[in-house]
């Protein structure tokens, strides 16, 4: 017989859940008030070693509730005690809730049939890395705490519960979970997850918008050495195709042909004259990425036009990991890599947005320049093209029931960004002074210092910085 494994009468029982009826049987269950949208709350009992609705459930059901989408089937992973499956089946979702505790199954069931939901919430043993198991395949909304374990938890839990509440030892749970919805069918299915990033980076959102998955913050808390935040995600546009061309003179003359509605852009294997900031040239060749993306002037207008050209830079360059020279360069070790460019019609009615990305290193016109294959890896420039499309979706696509974050976030994101090159040693000049950049204003425009005189740089031309 495995020793894992004892015999009890006809029953094969493992040592794990011995010990969890053992650990449940040496206490009482405890009766915890949780508090859900408009003041109400509701009661839970949690039997001992069941994870127990804490400041991050609190967390969670606050940035939940930020999604104002039609209610449908929520599937929720790792219920615990049932606290989050509950609120949100009393706002009016079917809820399928799963956890690897048998213990909080069964919690999960009894608090339900006590909050008058047991009707529209089912709940079943299994979860994420578990023998068999599945993501139903209709989920409008899928949600789970991601596994962490507080240090004030270490002596409550189960071994069972405490094993859930640890990370997969390779992938971590997240990406374990990317896996599995890669493959889903249903394009239009938002995932919301509460990660804490800073003590586990296996959980970071990046590595979601990697495999084209655009992303948007929720809510965010910092609880003792960890922020938390609550992260939606869902395919660009809801999974609509992009167009696609072997050859272009330019992108950005393709993309006014597009449809007039929902997240539109085009991409081309080969771009042949494309164009720059202030009329130049950029040069490509087959193998880079060259697109461009048509967004409607209402669903931007709460952007400065300099503002959301660094904004796009920023979350790029974060999302490749390279920096940004304002106000469109992409940079990597000194050399560019990429550059953005944004074009307006209120004739049309929309706003162009072009990306172009080197894939190899090359030289042109005695300047060197840098690729993706120096700092991402030798990918397709199909794939790139899905990371750059998340990134731009992340803060530019209104197709999920998410309002977009607020400018404010988007200036501290670039600033950030920006001061990766900015804090280096290098020289800046402007009107051939040296100058001290200081900030970023709420219109993209850099604010700095002469020796004599305070400066709002919107000029690249009289710009320049020298590595």
């Amino acid at each position: 017989m495995d020793k894992g494994f004892r015999n009890l009468g006809e029953i094969m029982v493992s040592d794990k859940i011995l010990r969890e009826v053992e650990y449940s049987s040496s206490t009482i269950s405890k009766v915890h008030n949780f508090k859900i949208k408009g003041g109400d709350s509701i009661k839970l009992t949690v039997p001992p070693t069941v994870y127990p609705p804490r400041r991050d459930t609190e967390l969670f059901l606050k940035g939940l509730n930020c999604i104002k989408m039609q209610t449908g089937h929520l599937v929720e992973i790792g219920c615990g005690s049932g606290a989050i499956s509950i609120a949100m089946a009393l706002g009016g979702w079917n809820v399928t809730a799963f956890d690897v505790n048998p213990l909080a199954v069964v919690a999960t069931i009894g608090n339900s049939e006590v909050a008058g939901v047991d009707d529209c919430v089912t709940v079943e043993e299994g979860g994420v890395g578990g023998e068999n198991w599945k993501l139903p395949k209709d989920a409008d909304l899928v949600v789970w705490n991601l596994p962490y374990l507080a240090p004030d938890l270490e002596n409550m839990l189960g071994p069972m519960e405490e094993a859930a509440m640890t990370d997969e030892a390779n992938l971590g749970w997240s990406e374990k979970l990317l896996h599995i919805v890669n493959d889903m069918s249903k394009k239009d299915t938002i995932f919301a997850l509460l990660m804490s990033s800073d003590s586990n980076p296996k959980n970071s959102p990046l590595s979601w918008t990697k495999k084209g998955w655009a992303r948007r913050t929720l809510a965010t808390e910092r609880v003792g050495d960890d922020t938390l935040e609550v992260v939606a995600f869902w395919r660009p546009g809801f999974g609509s195709v992009p167009e696609h061309i072997e050859v272009t003179n330019s992108t950005m003359d393709e993309a006014r042909n597009l449809p007039k509605v929902g997240w539109q852009r085009i991409r081309s294997e080969e771009q042949i004259n494309g164009r720059g900031r202030r009329g130049a040239n950029w040069h490509s060749k087959q193998g880079d990425m060259t697109a461009s993306w048509s967004i409607g002037l209402d669903e931007i207008n709460q952007w400065a036009p300099g503002l959301l050209q660094v904004s796009i830079g920023a979350i790029i360059s974060e999302t490749l990991g390279i920096q940004l020279k304002w106000p469109n360069d992409l940079i990597f070790q000194q050399k560019k890599c990429g550059g953005i460019l944004l074009e307006s019609s209120t004739s049309e009615g929309r706003i162009r947005i072009g990306v172009g990305l080197n894939k190899d290193a090359r030289e042109i016109e005695g300047i060197s320049y840098a690729g993706w294959e120096d700092y991402f890896g030798d990918i397709s420039a199909k794939d790139m093209f899905q990371i750059i499309d998340a990134s731009i979706a992340s803060i530019l696509d209104s197709s999920p029931p998410i309002e977009s974050s607020r400018n404010i976030l988007w200036q501290q994101k670039s600033w950030i960004k920006l001061s990766e090159i900015l804090s280096r040693g290098v020289t800046a000049q402007y009107d051939e002074q040296i100058v001290n950049v200081v900030g970023l204003s709420d219109t993209g425009e850099l604010k700095a210092f002469s020796a004599t005189s305070k400066h709002d740089i919107q000029d690249v031309g009289a710009f320049s910085i020298t590595f």
